[in-house]
């Protein structure tokens, strides 16, 4: 009988553990995975107006290329700028973005823009507004319209 029994047990390991691993991808997608940035360069955003909000160099978000990306900019010095890492959906049209760890050393007293690009990740509903939720503030990305 052990013979018998000891086949099947080997079966049903492996679609055992086929099983926690497709459970563990599932929980994963729902997880809200990090997007790394597409594009990161000195400035506002390339092609969109500024918000009158972003006067006096408050942070601001816009739509790039129809809703497919959106950019983050923030302010702070030329030399050492403030850099978004990653975003990633934690509920319904909503973010947080991660900071890079500043760079060290000495930095200039300016105060310029600088701007990140991320992908817009699936699941983001561009028509509807989409909160991004920063260390020290909330960026709101407008939904589109028609």
């Amino acid at each position: 009988m052990p013979l018998i029994s000891r086949p099947a047990a080997r079966v049903r390991l492996p679609f055992a553990a086929a099983g926690v691993v497709l459970v563990a991808l599932a929980l994963a997608g729902c997880s809200g995975a990090s997007s790394k940035p597409i594009e990161d360069y000195k400035g506002e955003p390339k092609g969109v107006d500024a918000p009158a909000s972003s006067a006096g160099g408050a942070a601001f978000a816009v739509w790039l290329k129809d809703g497919a990306q959106f950019a983050i900019a923030l302010y702070g010095s030329s030399s050492c700028p403030p850099k978004v890492a990653s975003v990633s959906v934690t509920a319904s049209n909503q973010m947080k973005a991660t900071l890079a760890p500043a760079p060290g050393g000495i930095c200039t007293r300016d105060y310029v823009p600088h701007t990140t690009v991320f992908a817009t990740p699936s699941g983001v509903t561009t028509t509807s507004d989409v909160s991004i939720m920063l260390p020290d503030t909330t960026l709101t990305l407008p939904g589109l319209r028609g």
